[in-house]
Formats: structure tokens, C-alpha cells, sequence
């Protein structure tokens, strides 16, 4: 087929380009930051005249770009897009309706929700790890890499900088009491997310109103009027702010822990921070070298498996995570996967497994043959395919 491929540089963008070239697919890529995620004059123009003069079968993007999908609809071309962030906004639904979309999303109680308001191009596809790319960088491992990655406990990640103390800034001490308690309980529970459920709409509107009242605006995700789904994702953001710290913060009083990422969070200054490392080049040693690597999810991916937990056990690493309805649908716990169902269970797991080197490398063994049979680009592709009738 031909293909049109969308890149605004993700992290699975080479990945997939290269399976699909593989395949025998002849691939144009168009790299690109859209500047808006509606309205791009340039970006329309010249992905319109692709369109009308490459005769392309399909454009594929990472991720779901509302101005992609419109200039596919004009022509009639179809998009196929799949994404590897979740949630995707709930602010796009008049895009996410055209005939000419295959929405691919790896969570699959967030599929179910926009199949549910009756969009009917909207799947669930779980994600998929490069096998080959992250075998060859886990084990091309200078003498300086393998002292400068090894540890006990990795992890990798943003720690998520939530709007929500700002929001709750002016609220009623009922609701920001209310708040609290959500985010207190969820804490508390493993595999099933209530936030959405427990935030009536009144509730947003409230907070927007005593800012208009102060004379002061607000703004969330872009607008001056706080949506219950900005709310949310606040509030799921700051859960799992809390969780991350907690967990590192714990582990790091009887083991050596690493954490890599953008920031360094002061409430985290006992444990060793790392910086950044490359995605495609120095994660999966990270990976590789630690004894045990965090998933820790954020709250909004209700059922799904993150990028980050695939790709630790395609780099042959050993990882420890929260617990995930479809992690355990496809792994089974304690044979293929360890999952931890609280903050004590984790500690409980991440001492047993430094303890039993054995016992930890099963699991790594036999998570790898889990990902090489149903978590692979060309299954993935395959399906995508299938499903959009190409």
C-alpha cells in the first residue's frame, strides 16, 4: 500500500515506520508540529496536496490530530490513528465522528465510553513493543553504562505537575474537603478508577463561579471555564503524583532506587535522581540493568497497558506494576508479570524479588515470550488493517 505517514516526533514513530516499511509498504513521512490543533494554514495546504496528488490508500498518525482527521474527511482519504497517550480529549468528539477515522486506543474502557456515545470508528488495540530495537540497546552495554544504570529499583516518568491545588484555590471547604477525600480513597484502590463517577457536574461549575465571582479567571486545558473532564484529570494527575512519590520515597529507605525524568520534586530529595535518558537508546539499558523497574500508572488509563511497561519487559528488565485489568488479563500475575494492589504490597513484592534473583528471572523470561506473541508491530498492523478494511 501506500501510506501517508502524520510525525509530530513520537516516541513509537520510527517504530512503527519501520515495521510497516517491512511489511513492503511504501511509506512518505511528513514531519510536523501542527501549531494548533484546529487550524494550521500551512500544515492544511501541503498535507491537501499530498493528498490530492500521491493517490496515498491511508494516512497513519501516533496519536489522533483533530486537523489530520478534518483534511482526510475533504478528500476522503482514510486516517488511521493510534495512541499511545491516554486519555485523548474529550473536546475533540465532533472530529472523532468522521466516516474516514479509525480510532485505535490502547484502553479499552476508554474505547467502550466513546463506542458507548456512538462513535462507531473508535477501537480498542493494545499497544506493541519493537522487539528487535530493544534487544539490540539492552545489550550494547559499555562498562560506564552498565555502572551508571544498575540499581535495585528504577523508575521512569514524569511526576505530573497538577493544576488541582490551583483550582481548589478558591472552592467551598465542602468541596474542596470532597476533593480530598477522592483523591484520598483512590489511593486506596487498585484497578478500578471512581474519580469520574464521583464528580457531578455541579461541581466544576461551582469552582468556575466563585473565580468569576473574585474577578479572577481561570484557566484549565486552555479555556476560562473549568470542564468536569479538566477536573478529572487534575485530580487523577495529583493521585498519581502522590502515588509515585509515596512509593519511591518508601523503597528508598531499604534499597537503591534510581529515578529518571525531567524534573526533580523536592519531596523526593533523599532518593538518587538521574536526569533524562533517550528513549530509543539508553531506556532499555535502564531497563535491563535495574532489578526491579516501576510501573506506576497514571489513574486516568482505567484498564489498559502503558508504553512503559511494555517496553521494560521488551528490554528483558524486570517490572513490578500497579495493578492493570488488561495486565492481567494478558500476564498471568506471579508467573509472567508481578503486580502490587497497594502501597505495602509493593513493598512486600520489591523485597521478595531483590531477594530471589531466581525467581525474578522466570518472570522475565517468560513476560518476553508473552510480548513475542501477542504484543508485536506486525500483529498490531495487521489488525489495524483488517479493521479499517484495507
Amino acid at each position: 500500500m501506500n501510506i501517508l505517514l502524520y510525525d509530530f516526533i513520537s516516541y513509537t514513530q520510527k517504530d512503527l515506520a519501520y515495521f510497516l516499511k517491512k511489511a513492503g509498504h511504501h511509506c512518505k513521512n511528513i514531519l510536523y508540529k501542527i501549531k494548533d490543533d484546529y487550524k494550521d494554514d500551512f500544515f492544511e495546504y501541503r498535507l491537501g496536496q499530498y493528498l490530492s496528488d500521491g493517490n496515498f490508500d491511508c494516512v497513519i498518525s501516533i496519536n489522533f490530530h483533530p486537523l489530520v482527521a478534518k483534511i482526510c474527511y475533504q478528500y476522503q482519504v482514510k486516517y488511521l490513528s493510534w495512541s499511545y497517550d491516554s486519555p485523548i480529549s474529550k473536546m475533540h468528539m465532533e472530529y472523532y465522528q468522521y466516516p474516514t477515522n479509525y480510532i485505535f486506543l490502547f484502553d479499552r474502557m476508554e474505547a467502550q465510553y466513546f463506542q458507548s456515545q456512538g462513535m462507531e470508528h473508535v477501537f480498542h488495540m493494545p499497544l506493541a513493543v519493537n522487539l528487535e530495537r530493544l534487544a539490540s540497546a539492552s545489550l550494547s552495554i559499555s562498562p560506564l553504562e552498565k555502572e551508571a544504570y544498575s540499581s535495585d529499583i528504577s523508575f521512569v516518568g514524569k511526576f505530573y505537575d497538577s493544576s488541582l491545588k490551583e483550582i481548589l484555590t478558591l472552592a467551598q471547604d465542602y468541596d474542596r474537603g470532597f476533593i480530598q477525600a477522592i483523591v484520598d480513597a483512590q489511593l486506596q484502590v487498585y484497578g478500578y478508577n471512581f474519580v469520574e463517577d464521583s464528580i457531578k457536574p455541579e461541581l466544576p461549575k461551582r469552582i468556575t463561579d466563585n473565580f468569576i465571582n473574585a474577578g479572577i479567571k481561570i484557566y484549565c486545558g486552555g479555556f476560562e471555564e473549568l470542564s468536569k473532564g479538566a477536573l478529572v484529570h487534575s485530580i487523577n494527575k495529583e493521585i498519581t503524583r502522590r502515588e509515585r512519590i509515596m512509593l519511591l520515597n518508601l523503597l528508598n529507605r531499604y534499597y537503591d532506587v534510581n529515578y529518571y525524568s525531567y524534573e526533580c520534586p523536592q519531596l523526593l530529595k533523599d532518593v538518587i535522581y538521574c536526569g533524562t535518558v533517550n528513549y530509543l537508546s539508553d531506556m532499555p539499558k535502564v531497563f535491563r540493568l535495574s532489578k526491579i523497574n516501576l510501573n506506576i500508572t497514571l489513574k486516568s488509563i482505567q484498564s489498559g497497558i502503558p508504553l512503559r511497561a511494555l517496553d521494560i519487559m521488551g528490554s528483558g528488565g524486570f517490572l513490578l506494576s500497579n495493578y492493570q485489568p488488561e495486565l492481567a488479563e494478558y500476564f498471568i500475575p506471579d508467573r509472567d508479570i508481578v503486580l502490587y494492589e497497594s502501597i505495602p504490597d509493593a513493598l512486600s513484592k520489591a523485597d521478595f524479588y531483590l531477594r530471589h534473583e531466581d525467581a525474578r528471572h522466570s518472570v522475565i523470561n517468560h513476560a518476553f515470550d508473552v510480548l513475542n506473541t501477542h504484543f508485536t508491530y506486525p500483529m498490531r498492523i495487521k489488525e489495524m488493517f483488517q479493521t479499517a478494511g484495507l
